[in-house]
C-alpha cells in the first residue's frame, strides 16, 4: 500500500514540477545569455560537488549563484539553472535517476512559487536597493519552507522520515546557511550588473576556493570526530557497564562517526538464536527489523553466517543479500560482524535512506568500531556473569543469602516510600534430614535443585527466590499483601508435594511448609519481616503437622 502511494505521489510531483517549469519558461521567457547560463551551471556543479553531506541533506553554497541569478535575470532563468544543476549532480554524479527527477521537480516548484511571491510583494530584478533586502529575505525564506515541505512529504510517502533530531539539525543548518549566503549573492549580482561578466567570473573563483576550504575543514572535523569516537569506545571498554548501557553507548558512538537513518545491533547465542538486540530507527521503519534470523537468511543472517563485513550500495538490486523487510525501508547498508576470537557473536548494521550512501571510509570506521565494540560487549557479558555468580547459590541457581538480605532491605525502603506492601514467604523442606540420612547428600542436592525449580515456576518474573540456608528458601514478593502472597505460597506447596521427584534411587515424595508475613501490615522493618514469616512457618506449620501454609498473625 505504501509503495503504491509513493509511486502516485512521486509521479504527481514530477509531473507538476516540470509542467510548471515548462509553462513558466514559455509564458515569461528566459532572459539570460546561453554562454553565461552554461558558465553559471558549471560553477554550480563545482560548488555542489564541494558540498557537505549532512544526514540525507547535502549542504553547499551553490544557492549563492541561484539567488544572484534570480536578482539579475528573474524567476525562470534562475529556476532552470537550479533544476539542471541538481539533476545533473544527482543523476550523473550520484547515479540516482529517480531522485534526480524528484529533486528537479522539487526545485522547480520551490523557486517558481518563491519567485512569484517575491514579484507579488514588489521585488524587482536587474537592480538592487536597500529597500529590496526584505523581499530577498522573504524569497529565501519562502523557498526554504516550500522545499522542506515538499521534501518532508516525499520522504513520508516513501516511509523514510529522518530521525527528528537529524531533521531539526539539518533544516536549521540549511536555513542559517541560506541567510549567510544572501550578502554574497547580492554582492555577486551587483558585481555583474556594474562590471560585467569578466569581473563577475573573477569574483566567483574565491567562492569556489571558499567551498573547497569549508569541505576540507568539514573532512578534518569528521576525522577528529572519528578519533574521538574511538577514544570514547576505549573508555567504554575500560568501564564497568552493563550490557544494555554498552549497546546504547555503541549506538551513540556510531551515530557520531557515520551518517545513518537506522542502526541495529544483534547478539546471538551458540545455537544462532538472537539473545539481545538494540535498534534505533524512525517509527515508520520498525518493520524493517522484524523476523530477523541468524541462519544464513536475509541480510543480517547472511552476513553473520559468512562472518565478513559488507557494504551494500543498493539493497533493492543486490540479489545475494536481498532482504524484503529491510529493502522496503532503506536503500543502502553496512553490516559488520562482531567477533570474540574466531567466533561470531552478532553484528552491527547501519542503514541509509538513499543508495550509494556509504563509502569505503565508512566501512573502515565501522570495522574499527566493531573490533572495539566486540571487546566492550564481551567485557559487559563477563562482568554480568561474574556479578551473577556472586549473588547466585551454585547448587540451586536461586539467589544467595547475601543478595536476599540486600534486596529485602531495598524492597522495604521502596515500600515505605511508595506506600505499597511487600510480602515475604519463608519455605522449609519437611523432614529433609531424613532424605540426606537415607539416600546421601548427592540425592539430597538433587531434591533441593528440583524444589528450587518448582518454586521459580510458581512465582512472578519480578519476585526474588533465594536459598536462605540449608533446606530453607525465601521469596520476596513486591506489591503483594500477606493474604495475596498466601495464594502463591499455596501454589508452591501444591507444586512441590503433588508429584514425586525423580532421582537415581527412585521417586521421592516431598512436602514443604511456608510462613508468610508482609510489610508494613505485619512487620515494621526488614528484620521483623523475616522474624515474623519465620515464626509463622514454625508456629503455624511445623508444630501443626507440616505440609501447610500459615500467615503471621499479630
Amino acid at each position: 500500500m505504501l509503495k503504491k502511494k509513493e509511486v502516485i505521489f512521486d509521479s504527481l510531483l514530477i509531473a507538476v514540477g516540470f509542467l510548471l517549469l515548462i509553462f513558466s519558461c514559455i509564458r515569461y521567457g528566459l532572459k539570460i545569455d546561453i554562454k553565461l547560463f552554461s558558465l553559471l551551471l558549471i560553477v554550480m556543479l563545482i560548488l555542489d560537488n564541494l558540498g557537505i553531506k549532512y544526514t540525507d541533506i547535502k549542504l553547499s553554497i551553490s544557492p549563492v549563484i541561484t539567488i544572484a541569478s534570480f536578482l539579475v535575470y528573474g524567476t525562470e532563468s534562475s529556476t532552470l539553472l537550479a533544476v539542471l544543476s541538481i539533476m545533473i549532480e544527482t543523476i550523473f554524479f550520484r547515479k540516482k535517476v529517480k531522485n534526480g527527477f524528484l529533486n528537479g521537480a522539487m526545485f522547480s516548484i520551490t523557486y517558481i512559487v518563491a519567485g512569484r511571491v517575491y514579484e507579488f510583494l514588489g521585488g524587482e530584478f536587474g537592480r538592487f536597493s536597500l529597500n529590496q533586502l526584505k523581499y530577498i529575505i522573504i524569497y529565501v525564506l519562502a523557498s526554504f519552507v516550500i522545499n522542506y515541505f515538499i521534501l518532508y512529504y516525499t520522504l513520508k510517502f516513501q516511509g523514510k522520515v529522518l530521525f527528528k533530531k537529524y531533521w531539526a539539525e539539518s533544516s536549521i543548518l540549511e536555513l542559517v546557511s541560506y541567510f549567510v549566503m544572501i550578502p554574497f549573492a547580492i554582492f555577486f549580482a551587483n558585481a555583474y550588473l556594474k562590471y560585467g561578466t569578466y569581473i563577475f567570473i573573477y569574483h566567483v573563483i574565491p567562492l569556489i576556493l571558499l567551498a573547497y576550504f569549508i569541505r576540507a575543514f568539514r573532512d578534518l572535523y569528521k576525522a577528529n570526530q572519528k578519533l574521538n569516537a574511538l577514544y570514547e569506545m576505549v573508555k567504554i571498554i575500560n568501564s564497568k557497564l552493563d550490557l544494555d548501557k554498552t549497546l546504547e553507548a555503541i549506538v551513540y558512538v556510531t551515530e557520531k562517526v557515520v551518517t545513518v537513518s537506522g542502526i541495529a545491533i544483534y547478539l546471538k547465542d551458540q545455537n544462532g538464536f538472537i539473545v539481545k538486540e538494540k535498534i534505533k530507527c524512525s517509527e515508520e521503519s520498525k518493520n524493517a527489523f522484524k523476523d530477523v534470523y541468524m541462519n544464513d537468511e536475509g541480510l543480517i543472517g547472511k552476513v553473520v553466517y559468512e562472518g565478513k563485513p559488507v557494504i551494500i550500495d543498493n539493497l533493492r538490486s543486490d540479489k545475494h543479500y536481498f532482504d524484503s523487510n529491510i529493502s522496503e525501508h532503506y536503500d543502502s547498508a553496512i553490516v559488520v560482524p562482531l567477533k570474540n576470537a574466531d567466533k561470531i557473536i552478532g553484528c552491527i548494521s547501519v542503514f541509509q535512506n538513499e543508495i550509494n550512501a556509504f563509502d569505503v571510509d565508512s566501512l573502515k570506521i565501522m570495522e574499527a568500531l566493531s573490533e572495539q565494540s566486540s571487546i566492550a560487549i564481551m567485557n559487559a557479558i563477563m562482568y554480568f556473569e561474574i556479578s551473577k555468580k556472586s549473588i547466585t547459590d551454585p547448587l540451586t541457581k536461586t539467589y544467595n543469602r547475601r543478595f536476599f538480605d540486600q534486596v529485602l532491605h531495598d524492597s522495604v525502603t521502596k515500600s515505605a516510600a511508595d506506600k505499597i506492601p511487600v510480602s515475604l514467604i519463608m519455605l522449609d523442606v519437611d523432614k529433609f534430614k531424613n532424605i540426606n540420612d537415607t539416600y546421601g547428600h548427592v540425592i539430597g542436592d538433587a531434591v533441593l535443585r528440583e524444589i528450587a525449580s518448582r518454586i521459580k515456576r510458581c512465582v512472578r518474573s519480578n519476585d526474588i527466590v533465594a536459598r536462605y540456608g540449608g533446606e530453607e528458601f525465601s521469596v520476596i514478593l513486591p506489591n503483594l499483601t500477606a493474604e495475596q502472597a498466601c495464594v502463591i505460597a499455596e501454589r508452591i506447596r501444591y507444586e512441590v508435594s503433588s508429584k514425586p521427584i525423580k532421582t537415581d534411587v527412585g521417586d521421592i515424595t516431598i512436602t514443604v511448609s511456608a510462613g508468610v508475613a508482609d510489610y508494613p501490615n505485619k512487620a515494621e522493618s526488614a528484620e521483623k519481616l523475616v522474624s515474623h514469616a519465620d515464626r509463622a512457618l514454625y508456629a503455624g506449620c511445623k508444630t501443626k503437622g507440616r505440609d501447610r501454609v500459615a500467615v503471621y498473625e499479630i
